[in-house]
């Protein structure tokens, strides 16, 4: 049976103790009791707590919040543990040290230390920071995880929640709730049936079937037969087209065959190509159509270009000339719309004036002279740049086209040397056209054969395209169809090894469910066996120290862990109805924590909180020495008024104490100078 100590406390700025302290828990010399005193409020609860939260970690405040559930003043509050002294020298962490051992027979001895500092901020909830280091192993662990999983190596959350605890709030402490019977388990050992339990039904209802049948909701087989389907008819098209592409080429084979015997029919007879014919009488036509339009273009050359280009230097001469005579008609056209008017401007301007305005005669005249000479003057001389008469053309639309003609010529004679080269090599083409349509057109049969040849290579040809053309499909479709029908196969070997895997998790399920079975009846009849156990340790025990012998024989629960009692004539009553006291209540609850460290396969030591309360004089030294004191190693959280240290229960105990402790409070408990101070000795009597 492996046995866990507590080798040291360490603790700073936590609760009621300002600064840090230590206290050693170390047996000496077999002893196993270690006895810290101390009044009421002199910190006693809060070092249980200290013990508690360096033990378990974080997931400790819950349990302490659920066990103490007093008054404001009393209740746990993790918010309230920070030192008033040290929050109001403006300190913010409280730290907890515990040194834990592990004696084990099989294995050897073991030890480790876990630190947990504690960051109070305001208006938010506390951070944790959690440390450990191994004896056997160098360096410093801060993974909270593997610190987690070193804890449950040395002393378990649900040995802790068990074993440290105080004894007077631990008699309201319900063995039905289902966190109590799952801790008994795990203590017991038969946890480990139900943990077997809960895997192997992961393992059938998850892991196997995510292991053994990887396809998801659809049936394996099903699966397998749809992939098979596809498989064959895939195949069958595949076949089809691999057997229309070798009929296709042997059609173009075929085809190839009969296009030679055509061509060397056509070789033999000499005949005309339609389409060559066709070809040569379209060039034809097109020479003569460029023919006339050269013609026509030399025509115009011979008319208009000669002549222009003949005159040379005087082309631009002429082109000034033409333009000046167009000014001297515009301005000789103009004379002659205003000269003839200009009587008339002097009449609409001094004939039939009003006689206010009317004009001396003198004075009127020298204004009609002056006007007339104005008017005149419009139109003489005439403007510069035009000539005095006109000459060349008779009028401007001549003229017009006569300068457009002069910009637009650019013909020269090189040319029309050019064109007429061009003219007679046209010629010569179409004469050589004409001799060859000529032999085309003599033998009437030959051209009639000829052009069935060439209809018929025509068809072959089509056909031999087509046919190619639809090859040409058929490799990259032949090629995507055998890439497809290699993954189907490839995905239809694997869903045939699914198939397998999930025959074989089915049967692999099967022996996971009788397994599961023979777990849970094991576990049930461990649990029965244990429970017997229990219930005759902690009968046999309750009934001696309660001294109720004579009216009790023994104690059963039943399977919800509902306590009976067997009285002497061999009925049974429940708890509730015997009418018991605190004092008995809470010897029920010793008794069946002795009944499991008694039990357990890993022992923790023995934490407890006001061991005696609520206990008649005469049950105290029965407790001590029937429970706490049979402990390979118990830290008792005592006042002197449960133990007094000179009275007969400590000269009975102190040859088993180890180490005590007293703690000494100062100051006013509402105040900020309120600490602790810890003095070896219990209440100033040494071991």
């Amino acid at each position: 049976m492996a046995q866990v100590y507590i080798d040291s406390l360490s603790l700073e700025n936590f609760g009621p103790f300002y600064g840090p302290h230590t206290l050693n828990f170390r047996s000496l010399e077999g002893k196993c009791g270690i006895l810290v005193g101390g009044k009421n409020g002199a910190g006693k609860t809060h070092l249980l707590r200290a013990l508690y939260l360096a033990a378990v970690g974080e997931s400790g405040v819950g349990d302490l919040k659920r066990v103490e559930t007093g008054a404001d003043s009393t209740k746990f509050t993790l918010e309230n543990l920070l030192n008033r002294r040290a929050r109001a020298e403006g300190q913010d962490t409280a730290r907890l040290k515990v040194a834990i051992s592990l004696e084990d027979g099989k294995v050897g001895g073991r030890k480790a230390e876990f630190v947990r500092e504690i960051r109070f901020r305001p208006l938010s909830a506390p951070v944790w920071r959690h440390l450990a280091t191994r004896a056997d192993t160098p360096g410093q662990i801060d993974d909270e995880q593997a610190i987690q999983k070193l804890r449950d190596t040395f002393l378990p959350r649900h040995l802790a929640r068990f074993f440290f605890f105080d004894a007077e709030r631990g008699q309201s402490i319900n063995l039905g709730q289902q966190d109590i019977v799952e801790g008994v388990s795990r203590i017991l050992g038969l946890w480990a049936y139900t943990e077997l339990e809960t895997d192997l039904r992961q393992l059938i209802d998850t892991k196997i079937p995510r292991v053994f049948n990887s396809s998801g909701d659809q049936d394996p087989e099903t699966a397998l037969a749809e992939l098979n389907g596809k498989v064959i008819t895939a195949q069958g098209t595949l076949r089809a087209r691999s057997m229309e592409r070798e009929a296709l080429t042997r059609n173009l084979s075929e085809i190839d065959t009969e296009l030679l015997e055509v061509e060397d029919d056509l070789k033999i007879l000499g005949v005309v190509d339609p389409e060559e014919m066709e070809t040569a009488q379209n060039r034809r036509s097109q020479l003569t159509e460029a023919k006339a339009a050269l013609e026509k273009k030399l025509g115009e050359a011979w008319e208009l270009a000669i002549p222009i280009a003949l005159l040379s230097n005087y082309r631009n001469e002429l082109h000034e000339l033409l333009a000046a005579e167009e000014r001297r008609r515009e301005w000789e056209g103009a004379r002659s719309t205003v000269e003839p008017k200009i009587p008339q401007v002097k009449a609409e301007v001094f004939d039939g004036v009003p006689e206010q305005f009317r004009l001396k005669d003198d004075v009127g005249a020298f204004y009609l002279k002056r006007l007339e000479a104005a008017l005149h003057r419009l139109f003489h001389p005439p403007p510069d740049g035009i000539p005095d008469r006109v000459f060349v053309t008779a009028s401007t639309a001549t003229s017009t086209r006569i300068r457009s003609q002069l910009a637009a010529a650019t013909t020269t004679p090189d040319d029309i040397g050019e064109a007429c080269e061009k003219i007679e090599h046209i010629g010569a083409e179409c004469r050589e056209l004409d001799q060859k349509l000529k032999q085309m057109q003599q033998n009437a049969t030959a051209f009639k054969r000829g052009g069935e040849l060439h209809e018929k290579r025509g068809q072959l040809l089509e056909r031999r395209e087509q046919t190619s053309k639809r090859l040409a499909q058929l490799g990259p479709e032949i090629e995507r169809m055998e890439t497809e029908l290699s993954e189907l196969k490839r995905q239809e070997s694997l869903q045939r090894d699914i198939a397998d895997r999930a025959e074989k998790g089915e049967n692999l399920a099967t022996i996971a469910r009788r397994y599961r079975e023979a777990a849970g009846e094991i576990r049930s009849r461990a649990a029965v066996q244990m429970r017997q156990q229990i219930s005759q340790e902690v009968g046999r025990l309750w009934c001696q120290i309660a001294e109720r012998t004579h009216e009790f024989e023994g104690m059963d629960f039943d399977n919800h862990w509902q306590c009976w009692l067997r009285r002497r004539d061999g009925t049974k009553a429940t708890w509730e109805a015997t009418n018991t006291s605190a004092g008995q209540r809470q010897i029920r609850m010793l008794a069946f924590y002795e009944a499991l460290r008694r039990l357990a396969k890993l022992v923790p030591p023995l934490v407890v909180d006001t061991p005696l309360a609520r206990l008649d004089k005469e049950v105290r030294a029965s407790v001590l020495g029937e429970l706490y004191m049979t402990c390979h190693q118990s830290i008792l959280l005592c006042t002197n008024a449960e133990i007094d240290p000179d009275g007969p229960l400590f000269e009975r105990i102190r040859n088993k104490i180890a180490r005590a402790y007293t703690l000494h409070a100062h100051g006013r408990a509402d105040s900020p100078d309120y600490q602790v101070e810890i003095r070896s000795g219990y209440f100033g009597r040494d071991p």
